[in-house]
């Protein structure tokens, strides 16, 4: 298959879109396909193009064998949705253009968040007559529903509705990371196009993210101690209630042997900064965003992972990256939080749930297992059982291939 892939995240950009994205084209790659990605400059997260990439309005490269067609974007490091939203739709111009000036493919995989990424996609698809496949990994307009930036009743919110679920619609397949997803999919457009959504969990790279990994290096870097680190590793997005999790550290206040470090950026992370400043969290250790070639070593590092989701509906369908990889990595996960992920968790045997907002509960599950170790151990085993036997990127990518062979038909 000749297989194009549009996306505003790609390698070198770090977070969660960027990895999977990055590991699913090179896997298609690797299974034969000629794979073509049309993308944004790099950007992710510093808000900023990168070196080597800035001043340029269009850029080819090759990555592995993988044509990489990168096109300007306006970029910014505001955390304000309108700035955001700005950024959004230029890229959605230039890639708009820049796609109907590639060679045909035989199927488009479109990432459907943002939403004008969508649009870009699926106007190249148009113009070329080409069937397109989109993936959401996120529900959008429904995020700004979450976050209070919209109403239901707004004239925004209405327009980008009927927007997203006519391109629902049109689309010859829609993949999805979560079966929440998909029945609110089915929700909008009808049972009568059911059939073509599927669920396809994330996986993760079971060969790099994998129990006692060597850590050494990476306490030595950043200055940790040598103690039990209780970690968060990821965005700092609005999903994550950041003001209880630091409430949850305060329990731990006398307890020398444990350290809570907090690696990420994100919307939330200059609040967040600005609460360490007061001196009452001794025992919270903040490290800025790291590369992703260090992201293992961080879960090496780590005794135990939590955090806490916001309690609003949209949540529970969100699979947080960070789940796949503790659990390959064998770090036990504790979090408050309801929906999939939280049924993912309790099924591994890999951690412990409670509700959202239960500070004590949570405090309670961390102190248990921080004073047991045996029970630590038989998590982490679990973790690493489950991660191996359900989220191969080779099962991945077999369901994503049949999609797409489907797709040209």
């Amino acid at each position: 298959m000749r297989i194009l892939l549009v996306t505003t995240y790609f390698e070198p950009d770090s977070g969660a879109a960027a990895v999977r994205l990055s590991r699913l084209a090179h896997l298609l790659h690797a299974r034969g396909h000629q794979v073509t990605v049309l993308a944004a400059m790099p950007h992710y997260p510093k808000g900023e193009i990168a070196e080597g990439y800035r001043g340029k309005f269009a850029q080819r490269e090759d990555r592995d064998g993988i044509q990489v067609i990168r096109t300007w974007l306006y970029t910014t490091t505001s955390s304000r949705i309108s700035r955001k939203l700005i950024s959004q739709m230029t890229f959605m111009l230039t890639a708009g253009f820049r796609g109907l000036g590639m060679k045909r493919s035989d199927v488009i995989l479109i990432e459907a968040q943002p939403i004008f990424t969508s649009v870009a996609g699926v106007l190249v698809s148009k113009m070329k007559r080409v069937p397109y496949v989109l993936n959401v990994s996120d529900l959008w307009p429904d995020h700004l529903l979450s976050v209070g930036a919209l109403t239901e009743d707004h004239p925004i919110y209405r327009y980008a509705r009927l927007l997203v679920n006519r391109m629902y619609r049109g689309a010859s397949a829609i993949t999805t990371l979560s079966p929440a997803w998909a029945k609110a999919i089915r929700g909008y457009i009808g049972e009568r196009h059911a059939q073509k959504i599927q669920v396809i969990y994330n996986g993760v790279d079971l060969v790099r993210f994998k129990p006692e990994i060597e850590s050494a290096a990476f306490g030595s870097k950043y200055h940790l101690p040598d103690t039990k680190l209780v970690t968060f590793i990821g965005t700092f997005a609005t999903q994550y209630d950041l003001d209880s999790m630091l409430t949850v550290t305060e329990y731990f206040s006398h307890r020398e042997d444990v350290l809570f470090v907090f690696i990420g950026a994100g919307s939330q992370a200059e609040a967040f900064q600005m609460r360490l400043n007061s001196g009452h969290y001794p025992n919270v250790r903040l490290i800025a965003w790291i590369d992703h070639s260090e992201i293992p070593a961080a879960w090496g590092a780590s005794y135990l992972t939590y955090w806490m989701m916001r309690d609003q509906p949209l949540y529970r369908g969100t699979i947080p990256a960070k789940l796949y990889e503790a659990l390959a990595c064998g770090v036990p996960i504790l979090a408050a939080m309801e929906g999939i992920a939280a049924e993912i968790i309790v099924q591994s045997g890999g951690g412990v749930c409670v509700s959202c907002g239960d500070i004590e509960g949570l405090f309670k599950e961390i102190m248990h297992l921080i004073n047991n170790p045996a029970d630590r151990t038989r998590y982490a085993q679990a973790a690493r059982a489950y991660a191996e036997s359900h989220f191969d990127p080779e099962l991945v990518i077999d369901a994503y291939e049949a999609v797409l062979l489907n797709a040209t038909k």
